[in-house]
């Protein structure tokens, strides 16, 4: 994470006590999208969105109000994000997208838990969960984490020893299957709070998706830290496009709620 934030400064937030978000890489822009949305009435192309006029910026906004999603299906973007995995569980629902995991059948787990901070165990100025409960909370987590190693390192020696001995045969290239397997049963008491790490590749139509819902003031915490995170990050790299999500998402919430106090004075 530290490599990666000296590298890409811009594009890394950390979150929480070991979370991690990075926008890597991003494939077309504003520009993309009218481009694709005139095919059918223009040979003219726009370079970049330095060229836009108020009549492209227009354009824009009117296709993504009025929902013309495919023109929004251009625009890709590849997140690295370092997790809990009941946020990952959470997060993994928004399936128009690709997701690559860290896999604990080959490798051993990240041995860091979340921690919820204050901000997280707290409601309306009431803390839910004590400072004492966090103390429990983290040294069970750290129980179960030694209890893995020590699992793993006995089940490694017993494999070890058995193969010096000749009960089982040398071990050849590639992965170990014994190791394996012991990885893939161990890691069955690993809990929730265990991070792992994600590439997301999603586009943009998709992403709106995911920060209207994950962003809303009753979406949880956790995953809300991510997506503000993911948002800054995406309205750094594509301004004009944010700017432009936000309003109409801004204008739908507002039609929504007139919509909801007409019926209940009805």
């Amino acid at each position: 994470m530290a490599q990666r934030s000296a590298l890409n400064p811009g594009g890394t937030r950390r979150i929480g006590n070991f979370g991690f978000i990075e926008l890597e890489e991003t494939w077309g822009d504003e520009a993309t999208i009218i481009n694709t949305a005139r095919i059918s009435t223009t040979n003219q192309r726009l370079a970049n969105g330095h060229e836009f006029t108020d009549r492209d910026r227009a354009l824009l906004y009117q296709l993504l109000r009025d929902q013309h999603g495919t023109p929004f299906e251009t625009v890709y973007f590849r997140f690295r994000f370092i997790a809990p995995i009941f946020v990952l569980r959470q997060w993994v629902k928004h399936r128009v997208s690709s997701w690559n995991e860290f896999s604990m059948r080959y490798r051993k787990p990240i041995s860091v838990a979340y921690v919820p901070d204050v901000t997280a165990r707290t409601v309306d100025g009431f803390a839910v969960l004590d400072e004492a409960a966090i103390d429990e909370y983290e040294a069970l987590m750290a129980q179960l984490f030694a209890w893995y190693e020590k699992q793993y390192s006995a089940a490694c020696s017993r494999i070890d020893g058995a193969r010096e001995c000749g009960e089982l045969a040398p071990k050849e290239g590639g992965r170990d299957p014994y190791r394996g397997r012991a990885r893939e049963l161990l890691r069955n008491v690993m809990p929730v709070a265990t991070y792992s790490d994600v590439y997301w590749t999603v586009n943009f139509r998709s992403l709106m998706n995911f920060f209207k819902l994950r962003r809303k003031q009753d979406a949880q915490y956790e995953i809300r830290e991510y997506a503000d995170a993911a948002f800054a990050l995406f309205a750094a790299r594509l301004p004009l496009l944010a700017e432009t999500m936000q309003r109409v998402l801004d204008e739908s919430a507002a039609a929504g709620a007139a919509a909801q106090e007409s019926s209940g004075h009805a």
